[in-house]
């Protein structure tokens, strides 16, 4: 059964956007955004690798990370996790890379990440606990977005 659910890939492939937490050698976070997120398939995601040598230091310490994908407006997503793999030359990265452009993605990545997706889990802001619903949210973030760029 796949991972990855028809929801799950509709929310990555409308935001693209995510932010990718790995350890460094000294125990501590790091977080980066990633601009280039997409599913490759049921059960991997590909994230291009573009300005954050962070990254891939820490994944080729520890290859393993999380990357959180949120829909900002409705304030959720998920949140992924799984073991990682850096591709950075050959013909794999000239597929994944064109695989990207074939999504969408801008610019070319200096090395892709390929993560197997061990678990994926909702992200949902605590506002919806508080009976909250979408479109509710969806108006409220437009409002605001609204009155901050109105004197622009």
């Amino acid at each position: 059964m796949p991972l990855l659910t028809p929801h799950m890939k509709r929310v990555v492939a409308a935001q693209k956007l995510g932010f990718m937490a790995t350890v460094g050698t000294d125990g501590t976070p790091n977080l980066s955004p990633k601009g280039q997120t997409f599913v490759l398939d049921d059960d991997r995601l590909v994230i291009g690798e573009v300005r954050s040598p962070q990254t891939l230091e820490n994944l080729a310490h520890q290859p393993v990370a999380e990357i959180n994908v949120v829909d900002p407006v409705a304030r959720k997503g998920f949140r992924f996790k799984g073991p990682c793999t850096v591709v950075s030359e050959g013909s794999r990265l000239d597929e994944l890379r064109a695989f990207m452009k074939a999504q969408g993605a801008k610019s070319v990545p200096n090395a892709v990440i390929v993560m197997t997706v061990e678990r994926a889990l909702p992200l949902i802001s605590p506002v919806y606990d508080m009976g909250a619903v979408d479109l509710d949210i969806r108006r409220q973030w437009k409002q605001r977005y609204d009155d901050l760029n109105k004197d622009l």
